[in-house]
C-alpha cells in the first residue's frame, strides 16, 4: 500500500478539494444513502431531496469529522442520515402526520450504534463499498484471471478445483488471486473506510 497517498476522505477534508473528489464520494454513497431512506416509514417522495440534503451536510461538516476508529465514517454518514429526515419531519409532521407511524422508532433504532439495524446498516455499507470496489478493478484484468479470483478468492473452490474448472494452472489461479488483491487494496487505500 503507498502510504504517502491521502485518502478520498483526506482530500476532501482539505480547503478546495477536487470536484471529482466529491463526485467519487457521492457516486459511492448516493445508492446506499438512497436505499437506507426507502426504508424509513412515512418517506416517498421526498428521498432523493433527503439524500442531497445529506450530501450538503457532508460536504458543509466533512471538514471537521476526525476518523477515531475504523468504521467511523459510516457511523458518521449513519448519524447524519438520520439527523436530516428527523429535521425533515419536524418541518413537514404538520402536512401529513399519519405518514410518519413508526418512523420514530425505526430512526432510534438506526441511530443507536448497538442496535441489530445499525449493525445491518454497517454489513451493507461495508458489501456496498467491497462491490463498488470490485466494479472498479473489474476491467483492470482479463477474464479469466478474474473468473480465477472469483472462484477462488471468494471461496468457491481451491486453487486446484479452480485451475480444473478455468484451464489455468495452479500457479496461475494463485497468481490471479495475489493481483486482484493487491489491486483491490490500492483501490480501497484511496477511499475512506
Amino acid at each position: 500500500m503507498n502510504t504517502t497517498s491521502t485518502s478520498l476522505l483526506e482530500r476532501l477534508r482539505h480547503p478546495a478539494p477536487a470536484d471529482t473528489d466529491w463526485r467519487r464520494l457521492h457516486d459511492l454513497y448516493r445508492p446506499l444513502i438512497r436505499a437506507w431512506l426507502t426504508r424509513i416509514p412515512g418517506l416517498t417522495r421526498e428521498i432523493d431531496d433527503l439524500t442531497q440534503d445529506v450530501f450538503v451536510v457532508v460536504v458543509r461538516e466533512l471538514p471537521e469529522f476526525h476518523r477515531q476508529r475504523h468504521g467511523s465514517f459510516r457511523a458518521w454518514l449513519r448519524q447524519v442520515t438520520v439527523n436530516r429526515v428527523r429535521a425533515w419531519r419536524r418541518t413537514y409532521r404538520s402536512v401529513a402526520p399519519d405518514d410518519f407511524r413508526g418512523a420514530d422508532g425505526y430512526l432510534s433504532q438506526l441511530e443507536d450504534p448497538a442496535s441489530p439495524l445499525a449493525h445491518q446498516w454497517d454489513r451493507e455499507h461495508d458489501r456496498h463499498v467491497f462491490d463498488r470496489l470490485l466494479a472498479a478493478v473489474r476491467p483492470d484484468f482479463t477474464p479469466p484471471t478474474w473468473e480465477a479470483f472469483r472462484l477462488f478468492a471468494l471461496g468457491e473452490g481451491t486453487a486446484t478445483e479452480v485451475a480444473e474448472q478455468t484451464g489455468l494452472s495452479v500457479n496461475a489461479v494463485i497468481v490471479a488471486k495475489s493481483r486482484v488483491l493487491k489491486r483491490l487494496r490500492e483501490e480501497a487505500a484511496d477511499l475512506i473506510d
